[in-house]
């Protein structure tokens, strides 16, 4: 079980570190900078916003197995810094399905621990 170590990211600022097991990564991502942390990272059975960490995200990336990469959907809209950037961790996906009977402007994406994310279209060549 590869786990790799991370600081994260609390207000106020203090040395928290957290160690997550890299094959429970479900999706990584990088928030606007309005809020507390340079990247979020969710995991399986945390059903939060995710773990926010001090960590810039390339140097996140480098530390997990290959993600994929796309945008999140929001129903109301992207707000205005910009739809945030994910990357899946593609190994925890159950299965995708797309915003039907409707054209699918997104897709759902269903992760081995029940957890739900709205994607944006078209989706990745590997999803």
């Amino acid at each position: 079980m590869p786990i790799a170590h991370f600081h994260k990211a609390t207000d106020p600022a203090t040395e928290d570190e957290v160690h997550i097991n890299t094959d429970a990564v479900l999706f990584v991502e990088e928030p606007p900078a309005s809020q507390i942390g340079r990247t979020a990272i969710q995991v399986m059975g945390l059903q939060t916003d995710g773990i926010r960490i001090t960590e810039p995200l390339d140097l996140v990336l480098a530390q997990l197995p290959a993600l994929t990469t796309t945008l999140r959907h929001y129903h109301a809209g992207p707000p205005p810094e910009g739809a945030s950037v994910l990357h899946i961790a593609t190994h925890n996906v159950s299965y995708v399905v797309p915003n039907v009977p409707h054209t699918p402007t997104f897709w759902t994406i269903h992760f081995k621990d029940a957890s739900e994310l709205r994607v944006v279209h078209p989706l990745p060549a590997d999803l």
